[in-house]
């Protein structure tokens, strides 16, 4: 499944990252559900975009986008778990948008950072 991730990082700046494995198996769906809420601020929207989105709920961009949006609308305890869940899975390459590849666990454990020391909030 492609995917798209927006991933908190300690300055507060929002990437767009993929798993990086996802070309590889062709299968084509909305590439970033709750995205275009996410980077307008509609976080409500963005946190009903994505659970109503035909993905796993153990796909790491869903998780994490899903914690963005839980964090900016206060309820961090609910983002810690999405952010959490990543942690539990397999550590996966995504790519973010300026094409660097990092590993899905160093973005959950970014967002959480983010979300402990205030920058991951309302």
């Amino acid at each position: 499944m492609k995917a798209l991730i927006l991933a908190a990082l300690p300055t507060a700046a929002l990437l767009v990252a993929t798993p990086a494995t996802a070309a590889q198996f062709g299968q084509v769906n909305d590439p970033a559900p709750g995205a275009a809420s996410l980077l307008s601020s509609n976080f409500a929207n963005a946190e009903r975009e994505i659970r109503a989105a035909d993905v796993s709920k153990y796909d790491p961009a869903r998780s994490i986008n899903l914690g963005i949006a839980l964090a900016k609308q206060g309820r961090k305890d609910d983002a810690a778990k999405q952010f959490n869940r990543v942690l539990m899975e397999e550590d996966v390459e995504m790519v973010v948008a300026d094409g660097n590849t990092v590993m899905s666990h160093d973005l959950a454990q970014r967002a959480l950072a983010s979300l402990q020391n205030g920058v991951l909030s309302r």
